[in-house]
C-alpha cells in the first residue's frame, strides 16, 4: 500500500469497509493545536473548546459520546509573563524564559518580584544555589533549613531537552517554603555572587477534568468490550507562547477519533468498543485513573488499547504491557499478529501514559507509542507531525481491533 501525507492508498484494508484516512486525522489534529485552544490545558478557556470541538468529532461519527467529569487539585499555570534578570560582574541582562529559566513545580507562590545577590550557601537576604535533586521530602527539608536561616529563595538547575527549552512541567507535590526558580546548568554558575530579581508568578489552580466516552455496541452486546484510549490534555501555553502540543497528544487522539469514525461506518463487530479521550495525563493520569475506578465499580473488565505520542516513527512501535495480560494473552497476541501482518515493528519499552492505570486496576492493557519530534516544548506543532507515523499508528489500531473481536 502506498502511503502519502493526503491519506492512505487506494486499497482499503482487508475487511474494512474503508481505510485510515491520515487526511482526516490530520485534519484533527490540526483542530486541535490552533492557539484558541491554548495548549488544552485543564481549567483554561481552550481546554474547554477542545472539549466540545472532540465532543462534535464523535457525534458527527455517529458516537455521541457521555462525558465524565472529575476534580482536580491544582492545575499550576503562569498568571502573567515571569522574568528573570541578572546583574552581576560576568552577566548583565534579563534571561530567556524557557530557554535559560523556567518556572519550578515545587516553588513558592511569588506574589512579588524577589531581588537579591545569590551565594552558594544559605544567607540570610540572599538566593541559595542548591545543587542536586529536588525530589522527595529531602528538598523540602532543605528549603525549611535554608527559610530558618533568612534565603529569601532558591536557585537549581534544570537541564535543556533535544529541542533546546527547559521542559514545561505543569504537575508537582505541594510546594516548598521558597520560591524557586529554575535556570540552566552553565547559568547557575555564572550567577553566583551577582544579583538575580525574579517574577515567575505560579499558580496552582483547582479545575474540572472531562473524560469523553463513547461506546459502539457489538453483535454480541454482553461479550467483553475493546476500550480505545488517547489524552487529549496538553500541557497549556505560556503567556505570550502558544504549546500546541501535537505530538503529545494530539496525535494519538487524532488516531482514535479516526478509528472510531471508520469502525462506526463498518459492518458491526462481535464485541462493543468503547472510545475513550481521556483528560488529566499530564497532571498525573488523573482522568484514565477516574475511568478504571469507574469500570472496576461497574465490574467491566476490557482488553485497553492506550494510544500516546503518535507523531513520528522511528522504525518500531513502542509497545508496553501490563502484568494483567500476560504473554501470550489475548492482547498482545493480537498486537503482534496486527504487527506482522501490516509490516509494522513493535518492540516491548517504556510507555509512561493512561495504559498503567488500567494495568494496576488489572485489566489487560498495552500502551503504544511511535513518538514525537518534540512535546512540552513550543516546538510540538503539526509541522513536525509525520503523517505515515499517524497512518501507521491507525493501521495497527484498526488491525488489532479486529483482531481481538474475531478471536478474543
Amino acid at each position: 500500500m502506498t502511503e502519502t501525507a493526503h491519506g492512505p492508498g487506494p486499497s482499503p484494508e482487508p475487511g474494512t469497509d474503508e481505510p485510515f484516512d491520515t487526511g482526516r486525522a490530520l485534519a484533527t489534529l490540526r483542530s486541535l493545536c490552533v492557539p484558541e485552544m491554548e495548549g488544552r490545558a485543564p481549567g483554561s478557556a481552550g481546554h474547554d473548546l477542545a472539549t466540545r470541538f472532540l465532543v462534535s468529532e464523535l457525534t458527527g461519527a455517529g458516537l455521541p459520546p457521555v462525558l465524565e467529569h472529575f476534580a482536580i487539585s491544582g492545575v499550576l499555570r503562569l498568571a502573567a509573563p515571569p522574568y528573570c534578570r541578572v546583574d552581576g560582574p560576568g552577566l548583565v541582562r534579563d534571561l530567556v524564559h524557557r530557554a535559560e529559566f523556567a518556572e519550578h513545580p515545587r516553588s513558592a507562590p511569588m506574589p512579588q518580584p524577589v531581588s537579591a545577590p545569590v551565594s552558594e550557601d544559605a544567607r540570610p537576604g540572599c538566593w541559595s544555589v542548591v545543587r542536586g535533586s529536588t525530589q522527595g521530602t529531602g528538598f523540602a527539608e532543605l528549603a525549611d533549613s535554608h527559610a530558618a536561616r533568612g534565603a529569601v529563595g532558591i536557585l537549581v538547575a534544570q537541564h535543556a531537552d533535544a529541542s533546546g527549552y527547559l521542559t514545561k512541567r505543569v504537575q508537582g507535590p505541594t510546594p516548598v517554603r521558597l520560591p524557586v526558580v529554575a535556570l540552566l546548568p552553565e547559568l547557575l554558575d555564572a550567577v553566583t555572587g551577582a544579583t538575580v530579581t525574579a517574577h515567575v508568578p505560579l499558580e496552582r489552580v483547582p479545575a474540572v477534568g472531562t473524560n469523553i466516552v463513547a461506546t459502539l455496541p457489538g453483535r454480541a452486546p454482553d461479550a467483553r468490550p475493546i476500550l480505545l484510549t488517547a489524552h487529549y490534555d496538553g500541557v497549556g501555553s505560556d503567556p505570550g507562547r502558544h504549546f500546541p502540543c501535537a505530538g503529545d497528544n494530539a496525535s494519538g487522539t487524532a488516531v482514535l477519533c479516526e478509528a472510531a469514525r471508520v469502525l462506526g461506518r463498518a459492518e458491526p463487530l462481535d464485541r462493543p468498543v468503547t472510545f475513550a479521550l481521556l483528560d488529566g495525563e499530564e497532571m498525573g493520569t488523573l482522568g484514565s485513573g477516574h475511568h478504571a475506578r469507574q469500570l472496576r465499580e461497574r465490574q467491566v473488565r476490557p482488553d485497553v488499547l492506550n494510544i500516546d505520542m503518535a507523531g513520528k516513527f522511528n522504525g518500531k512501535v513502542a509497545v508496553e504491557l501490563g502484568p494483567a495480560d500476560p504473554v501470550p494473552g489475548d492482547l498482545i497476541a493480537a498486537l503482534d499478529a496486527s504487527g506482522r501482518r501490516l509490516g509494522i515493528p513493535l518492540h516491548a519499552a517504556p510507555v509512561a501514559s493512561d495504559n498503567r492505570r488500567y494495568a494496576a486496576a488489572g485489566f489487560p492493557s498495552a500502551g503504544v507509542g511511535l513518538g514525537a519530534a518534540h512535546y512540552h516544548s513550543p516546538l510540538d506543532s503539526p509541522e513536525r507531525i509525520e503523517p505515515d507515523a499517524l497512518h501507521k499508528a491507525g493501521r495497527l489500531t484498526l488491525a488489532t481491533v479486529r483482531h481481538l473481536a474475531a478471536h478474543g
